[in-house]
């Protein structure tokens, strides 16, 4: 009987949809490998076959198209935050990826690999989502998805099983955009988050509120973003009242969960 499970390693992304099409949920993609070896050593999942996207050499660049910058899929973590494209554009989201785990995670881990796996206590999805981050996906018909809706629970994805994703793309916030991210570690200061959150803001010269971005991850199944209550801010001064009123706002409709790192 042969091994379980087999390897394919495509050197395309056509070759690498080809296989996902021919073997479906059965097939797993392995790009950084740091959350797919926990899941197999766990024998979370019992895949057929494993797809290796290390020799596939077209996914690995970041560059701006004007008001976007664009980040393939097998784009490390240290490779993002290291990016001066992403450092002048988005600076904040530089940060982000640069307090993931630690070195050695993020000189292996992906975007595409930390977007398709829709860990709920991964960092950078949060800030995707409050960035308004667009999904680029390869398969029978190529699309692109909002990030809004990309994340239905649990490692649980819009993706289809014969789908493979790409790229992200991020909108350059406008000029006079300040964001920033707050993660509440619980121990160590590689630990995932217990709760994090992006938040962005533009003001006018009265220091009102001309727009607000905000997103918290980790503290429920998928990350958390209202427009509604980012729009009541808009034409208000930005304060500790009005802080603390989207913040309770959002503590009210979230629905948190126990872990390991913190209780609901």
């Amino acid at each position: 009987m042969p091994l379980k499970p087999a390897a394919a390693e495509p050197e395309t992304v056509e070759e690498a949809v080809a296989v996902l099409g021919e073997h479906g949920d059965e097939a797993k993609i392995v790009a950084g490998a740091t959350a797919m070896t926990i899941m197999l050593r766990q024998r979370l999942i019992d895949p057929e076959v494993l797809v290796f996207l290390h020799r596939v050499r077209e996914l690995r660049e970041i560059g701006r198209d004007g008001a976007t910058v664009r980040i393939e899929a097998l784009a490390t973590h240290h490779t993002v935050a290291s990016s001066p494209v992403v450092r002048q554009a988005v600076p904040a989201l530089a940060d982000v990826f640069s307090v993931v785990g630690n070195v050695r995670v993020r000189s292996v881990a992906t975007v595409g690999g930390v977007l398709a796996e829709a860990d709920y206590a991964s960092d950078p999805p949060c800030a995707l989502l409050a960035l308004g981050a667009e999904i680029e996906v390869r398969g029978p018909n190529p699309r692109t998805l909002p990030i809004d809706g990309f994340f239905q629970g649990f490692y649980e994805t819009a993706l289809e099983p014969d789908e493979l994703l790409t790229a992200v793309r991020v909108p350059v916030p406008a000029p006079g955009t300040t964001a920033a991210y707050e993660k509440y570690r619980t121990r160590s200061s590689e630990d995932r988050p217990c709760v994090g959150v992006f938040a962005a803001t533009r003001l006018d010269g009265s220091g009102r509120c001309e727009e607000l971005r905000v997103a918290v991850g980790a503290a429920s199944e998928t990350p958390q973003r209202f427009v509604d209550l980012e729009a009541a801010a808009v034409g208000r001064t930005l304060d500790e009242t009005l802080a603390a009123e989207v913040a309770e706002g959002y503590a009210e409709r979230i629905d948190t969960l126990d872990d390991m790192r913190g209780s609901a």
